[in-house]
């Protein structure tokens, strides 16, 4: 089984700016590079006469997840976490063809969004 990319998503909110976009983007990659690699993305650039590299998109983040049960707990922790520290957002999770919102969950919520996150990365790593 291969490592899968997991694209993660957060909802802005009324009073988000781009500085709180890119504060917020770089906290919740700097939680995620505590279980593993993580990546924010870059718009291309499109503009022929233009220097340097794309703008950095905001408010989405990739990891590169593998099918480990461990992996996959600690991801949706640092998910549920990041969003009980910024209460009203969202998060969308894509992994391969399939999407999950998620916002404040109960336990057995939680235990139900680890194993079908973990159907997603097995399903899409095969």
């Amino acid at each position: 089984m291969s490592d899968v990319l997991v694209r993660i998503e957060f909802t802005t909110i009324a009073d988000d700016d781009e500085f709180v976009l890119d504060q917020l983007t770089e906290e919740l990659a700097d939680d995620l590079r505590d279980i593993g690699e993580v990546r924010r993305l870059e718009r291309p650039v499109t503009d022929p006469d233009a220097k340097g590299a794309g703008e950095l998109v905001l408010g989405t983040v990739t990891v590169l997840a593998g099918a480990d049960p461990g992996y996959v707990q600690a991801l949706v922790d640092v998910v549920l976490a990041f969003l009980q520290r910024n209460a009203g957002r969202r998060v969308h999770l894509r992994v391969g063809d399939i999407e999950l919102t998620i916002d404040r969950a109960t336990r057995a919520q939680t235990d139900e969004l680890i194993r079908t996150v973990q159907a997603a990365i097995d399903k899409a790593g095969n």
